[in-house]
């Protein structure tokens, strides 16, 4: 008895926070409205006699504890959570069963939630836990990748999830949607804008210091509803008559003016590629646009991670006698424990083994550290062997 109370004191002394919740059950449905039309609904509801306990841990992130002898029952329950197949609702079932559900859920009845905007939310905190560790990589960078979720993440529609009467919903980034709003006030005067003796617009543009555009480019872009969707076409207004926009919603709308522009249009962008329209111009993606763009993807981070820790309360704990936080929910625990991360210290990577998919922590200046285990990297250099004398026989 005497070990089990030491492992509850160090686990209340260790924990920045800790979180109750319940397990689930869960089961997931298919639906077919048509042939062509399938939809699946998961149908949940909480098991209140079967308590869980989470706390976060500097080391090993958010955790689930034995009520019984207060040890850790499992260790880094994001990652666990991250490296479920993204594609298939049935690889989260397991998940909810042993730690609840995402938010209070009902006890004496299913709730029924539709899975599309449920996997779009994982989604989400998935390129946020991505994002933060390309930006903070010391030589492995991805700019590439860095800034294909900046983009995902920033333009992506808000997604919602209803349980009963309360409503979930995903981040809007109010930086760009509220300069969106305050430029289309502003009057699209071409005869306001500074001009050269060549005919072309100088643009006050802190990327670049001073860009250019020609006349004839910018009626064009006016014009031309073939090249700008009713979206570009606010962004390019921005870009074009508010030059002196508060400085992170200028830097959004720079990147955005300039990816779209000087990389290459593009239709839509998902968290693995954007969908060009034409032949990509990377080698525009020179070292100070890449600059701007690691700015960007820090405010999208901030902003991802701040819209979901609402649950969040401070609080004092008259048991311990000691400040703590109050979660409302495993949202906002998962939520807090990226809040907590520290990707100067530590990293989250996805495994380079392509049949594993597991999301792993590991220093900072590990450079070489590619995989989450020996087995995964022998697998690969198995397959590299095979590969190189398959090459070599042809």
């Amino acid at each position: 008895m005497k070990n089990n109370l030491n492992l509850v004191e160090n686990f209340y002394q260790n924990s920045l926070f800790t979180f109750d919740s319940y397990e689930s059950f869960c089961r997931i449905d298919t639906i077919y409205e048509s042939p062509k039309d399938v939809r699946n609904v998961i149908k949940i509801f909480s098991e209140n006699n079967k308590p869980i306990k989470f706390a976060f841990e500097p080391k090993n992130g958010l955790v689930r504890i034995s009520l019984k002898t207060g040890a850790v029952e499992e260790s880094d329950i994001l990652s666990s959570l991250l490296s479920i197949n993204a594609n298939k609702v049935e690889g989260y079932q397991k998940f909810f069963e042993k730690n609840g559900f995402f938010f209070p859920i009902f006890s004496d009845k299913f709730v029924e939630i539709e899975a599309e905007p449920l996997l779009a939310v994982i989604s989400r905190m998935r390129a946020t836990v991505e994002l933060m560790s390309q930006i903070s990589e010391i030589q492995r960078k991805n700019y590439e990748k860095i800034l294909t979720v900046t983009l995902a993440l920033l333009l992506s529609s808000k997604n919602s999830i209803a349980i009963g009467s309360n409503k979930y919903e995903s981040c809007e980034h109010n930086t760009l949607y509220n300069e969106l709003d305050t430029a289309s006030q502003i009057n699209d005067n071409e005869s306001s804008l500074r001009m050269d003796n060549q005919y072309n617009f100088i643009i006050t543009d802190s990327i670049f210091g001073e860009y250019k555009v020609s006349l004839d480019e910018y009626r064009s872009y006016k014009a031309d509803y073939d090249v700008l969707n009713p979206f570009w076409r606010r962004v390019f207004h921005s870009y074009f008559h508010h030059q002196h926009a508060n400085k992170n919603e200028r830097l959004i709308i720079e990147v955005l003016f300039h990816s779209f522009k000087d990389i290459g249009r593009f239709e839509f962008v998902t968290f693995n590629s954007i969908n060009f329209m034409e032949e990509p111009r990377w080698e525009n993606y020179i070292d100070r646009f890449k600059k701007a763009v690691l700015d960007v993807a820090r405010i999208v981070v901030a902003e991802e991670i701040n819209s979901n820790i609402t649950g969040v309360y401070p609080e004092y704990d008259s048991t311990i006698m000691e400040p703590r936080w109050r979660v409302e929910s495993l949202m906002s625990a998962l939520y807090f424990s990226i809040f907590y991360m520290k990707p100067n210290l530590e990293l989250t990577r996805l495994c380079e083994n392509p049949k594993c998919g597991r999301y792993f922590k590991v220093s900072r200046t590990s450079l070489k550290k590619k995989y989450c285990c020996t087995e995964c990297a022998n697998r690969a250099n198995q397959n590299r062997y095979r590969a190189r004398k398959k090459e070599v026989t042809i």
